[in-house]
């Protein structure tokens, strides 16, 4: 199944539609086989699933990367790809207030930070990792030069 959708995803140009549905099945035979088997021949056979998602994943993170819309159980995956490219893109453009390595955010949820609470409103300046991690959470938005 999952070695049929890698070469479907491969054959077309646009991106697959790919429901966990149709994966669940799948999903819970290879958890099984985890479990129950420890020898060489079935760590084999998860390494090959493994792979294939491992391919599977690749050629639909680079057709999003191409900007083809990605449709199914792992856009939003994705999505963050997309946000991470954004980010990168608008850090080296310079489109983003910095102080050296420090992107200057406006704080959207509330959250704690180095035991100080910061609250809607509030600036801060974070680190990139620090950026990357809160975007994808919501809780931030990196101010842009305009």
């Amino acid at each position: 199944m999952l070695d049929e959708i890698v070469v479907n995803e491969t054959l077309k140009e646009e991106a697959l539609e790919i429901n966990l549905k149709d994966l669940s099945t799948l999903i819970t035979q290879l958890r099984k086989l985890r479990r129950k088997y420890e020898d060489e021949l079935h760590k084999k056979e998860i390494t090959v699933y493994e792979e294939l998602a491992e391919s599977l994943f690749e050629l639909r993170s680079s057709k999003l990367l191409e900007g083809l819309e990605i449709k199914g159980f792992d856009s939003k995956f994705l999505d963050i790809i997309n946000l991470m490219k954004k980010i990168y893109v608008n850090f080296i453009s310079g489109k983003y207030f910095t102080q050296e390595d420090k992107i200057l955010c406006y704080v959207k949820s509330s959250f704690s930070i180095n035991n100080k609470t910061l609250n809607p409103g509030d600036l801060i300046l974070l680190s990139l990792s620090q950026v990357l991690a809160l975007i994808t959470l919501d809780y931030i938005i990196p101010l842009e030069v305009e």
